[in-house]
């Protein structure tokens, strides 16, 4: 995932099961008829390749003879997939086996999805029918110049989207309003807690990030070597959540971007200060010595996505069979405000979806299908991440009932954190988040001021954008 990748995690199984859980118009006829006596006129208006218009008049008989559908409900489809999308393929192929003579899928690296359109578009053939990426992907391809994926509000009855997890379908709009996507799962950023610890300590969990802050300078006074956290991370968590406007879409050709802009200074104030007395660690979620802090309980807090509690803290931070795993030790809260923001915010970490070519020859299979993966309650448990469909994603909280890594059923916390996704802020566009903020996080690497550094992101930032098509903006029309 472009902006979802973590610097070093490529070795991590761990995380790459959790995140993996994580072209030309077909054409089209529009028939308008007019009545004239006994006969009528019909108009056909033929879309070809986007571009080409063709009118026609043709006499008629006072009834006109229904429009040719231009699509092809026998036609075979290709689905393209990760490896962790298999249990759920095969399960439709089970369960439809009347269809799954017409649909081939294979393995993909999704990653390599958005150049390969591109020779699809050369060639004019080879573009699969569907496939499971991130929103983020999504938009790569969404471009002019890659032109794949198509709408699917036509093909997908609205009582069905409106019963998505509030915001879940968010990036999967484009700024005009086209669904170009069904979100598979979710991953909102929340804030977990050792409850042990804390309550052991005396500390409240902090609901803002001036608490937060401030329960850094107490712990480091305190109790040095605890940390809240890691400032060596991605920028959603931090800087989404604080709605830094570097990746706001105005249009799939435009783009608001400012990492100088105050909302963006405040984050990198607060994590010098914490990272200064040590409250707020320089290290990687993953490094080994981080790693460690957990096993020795001495992660008070940190801010992680949906899906880190089962696939980070328990067997990572803390080791099954080990004394650390005891009932009940893991806390969630909802995202921390910032005082002078009318409500919070967070990020997101992750979360795939399924999108359907617009050259598909057989639209209503291969939306099916998409809608299937991601509202079907039985395929939607398999890989075991928060599902983006309401039905589905109350189906999946039960399962937390009985999980004795968490301290409560975190799914309410969870479930309210996906409708917070700051929109000032995403990672639905076409440039490498990282990389842009690569001077930021070498910085924090280093224990250097992030202050210092913003300048050197967006400049970094403006160029990635403008190689990848855009027109940049530093501030909201």
């Amino acid at each position: 995932m472009k902006n979802l990748m973590y610097k070093g995690f490529a070795s991590m199984a761990l995380l790459a099961v959790a995140l993996s859980a994580c072209g030309n118009a077909t054409p089209q006829v529009v028939v308008n008829t007019v009545v004239v006596k006994e006969t009528s006129v019909v108009k056909e208006t033929q879309v070809v390749e986007s571009t080409k218009i063709v009118n026609q008049q043709t006499v008629v008989t006072a009834t006109p003879a229904p429009t040719a559908n231009p699509y092809n409900d026998q036609a075979p489809i290709v689905v393209w997939i990760d490896a962790a999308r298999k249990p759920m393929m095969d399960l439709w192929i089970k369960t439809h086996p009347d269809q799954a003579k017409l649909v081939k899928y294979e393995i993909v690296d999704r990653g390599q999805f958005a150049s390969k359109v591109l020779l699809f578009n050369n060639s004019g053939s080879g573009w699969p029918d569907v496939v499971f990426a991130e929103p983020s992907i999504v938009m790569d391809v969404a471009d002019a110049a890659h032109d794949y994926p198509g709408d699917l509000t036509p093909w997908v009855d609205p009582a069905i989207i409106k019963q998505f997890v509030p915001g879940a379908l968010d990036p999967c709009y484009t700024p005009d309003k086209k669904l170009l996507c069904l979100r598979n799962d979710l991953a909102p950023n929340v804030l977990y807690y050792d409850k042990i610890q804390m309550d052991k300590f005396g500390y409240k969990v902090p609901t803002t990030w001036e608490e937060y802050q401030a329960l850094g300078d107490k712990v480091a006074q305190e109790h040095p070597g605890y940390v809240l956290g890691t400032a060596d991370n991605e920028p959603t968590f931090y800087m989404w959540a604080s709605g830094c406007p570097v990746a706001h879409p105005l249009s799939l050709s435009e783009v608001v971007i400012n990492a100088e802009d105050p909302k963006c200074v405040r984050v990198a104030q607060m994590i010098d200060h914490m990272v200064a007395n040590g409250s707020l660690s320089n290290l990687g979620p993953f490094d080994p010595k981080y790693i460690a802090l957990g096993n020795q309980n001495k992660i008070l807090m940190m801010v992680c996505a949906a899906w880190c509690g089962d696939y980070v803290y328990n067997g990572t931070y803390y080791k099954t069979g080990t004394s650390q795993v005891s009932e009940g030790r893991l806390g969630v809260a909802l995202p921390l405000k910032w005082q002078s923001d009318d409500k919070a915010y967070t990020g997101n970490w992750g979360g795939a979806a399924w999108m359907v070519s617009k050259h598909t020859q057989n639209p209503k299979l291969a939306v099916s299908i998409a809608v299937y993966m991601t509202t079907d309650i039985d395929v939607t448990q398999i890989v075991g991440t928060m599902p983006a469909y309401g039905p589905a994603a109350d189906a999946w909280a039960k399962k937390l009932d009985s999980n004795k890594l968490y301290a409560f059923n975190p799914f309410p916390i969870f479930k309210q954190a996906a409708g917070m996704v700051n929109p000032e802020f995403t990672d639905v566009v076409r440039y490498d988040l990282i990389q842009g903020f690569k001077p930021f996080l070498t910085a924090v690497e280093q224990k250097k001021p992030t202050v210092d550094t913003l300048k050197d992101v967006q400049s970094t930032l403006v160029d990635l954008a403008q190689k990848q098509g855009y027109d940049v903006k530093t501030s909201m029309p």
